[in-house]
């Protein structure tokens, strides 16, 4: 099995956990809000990670990330019922298997991306939360060395992150030799990284050497750390 291929079983594995996981639910469940994607409903959030998929295979890669972006992936599917949204989402397994086969991070990020708006969802509705699901793994995997490079040019130093539950990654060289280390599981360093988390929870993670200046300058990858703390 290719490296693709392995890509591309872990992001339609987790696929499927979330459409399993909103095909049960009512429309008043639906339309319940998820306050970490961002404020966003469960059907907003399913219409978003169906359209990336639709914008991949269909090339449409004008403003890729933005806000406008995924606003578009929502709009378009706004009255569609869910049964449909799931129906189109899949009907891209295999257009999109060629692609991650093509190009094996963009699997780890289309998984690293899917797995925060299926906890998420998970948060949203009161449910548990696989802390230790594999897609973490990966996620942490793609977001660990963005953050590293985000120092690295804002700042000038390093930052050495350790997953008690998966990889290492040594801190990048830096002129003045100045460097942080992190130590944290998959799943809290991603919720932390992508702004789920409160600065204070991010603060007391586990830091070798004092976070402020980072925190302040090149953290999060999406918008302001929150100001209360979160549950997940």
């Amino acid at each position: 099995m290719t490296a693709g291929q392995d890509a591309a079983a872990l992001y339609f594995g987790t696929r499927d956990e979330l459409i399993e996981l909103v095909t049960d639910l009512d429309d008043s469940q639906l339309a319940s809000t998820v306050p970490m994607s961002p404020q966003w409903s469960v059907a907003d959030t399913v219409a978003h990670v169906c359209g990336i998929n639709a914008d991949v295979v269909n090339q449409r890669f004008e403003g890729f990330g933005s806000d406008e972006w995924t606003a578009y992936q929502v709009e378009t599917r706004r009255g569609m019922s869910m049964a449909a949204v799931c129906e189109e989402w899949l009907s891209y397994t295999g257009p999109l298997t060629e692609h991650i086969e093509g190009d094996p991070f963009f699997g780890v990020r289309l998984t690293g991306d899917l797995i925060i708006h299926l906890q998420d969802v998970q948060h949203g509705l009161g449910l548990d939360i696989n802390q230790s699901h594999p897609a973490a793994l990966v996620g942490a995997d793609r977001y660990v060395p963005h953050l590293q490079d985000r120092v690295l040019e804002r700042m000038g130093f390093g930052v050495a992150v350790e997953l008690t539950d998966g990889a290492a990654y040594p801190a990048p060289d830096a002129a003045d030799g100045q460097s942080l280390a992190l130590r944290a599981t998959a799943y809290d360093f991603l919720r932390s990284v992508t702004g789920r988390r409160s600065r204070r929870q991010v603060e007391n993670l586990e830091w070798t050497g004092d976070p402020t200046a980072v925190l302040d300058q090149a953290w999060a990858a999406y918008g302001d750390l929150r100001t209360e703390d979160v549950s997940a």
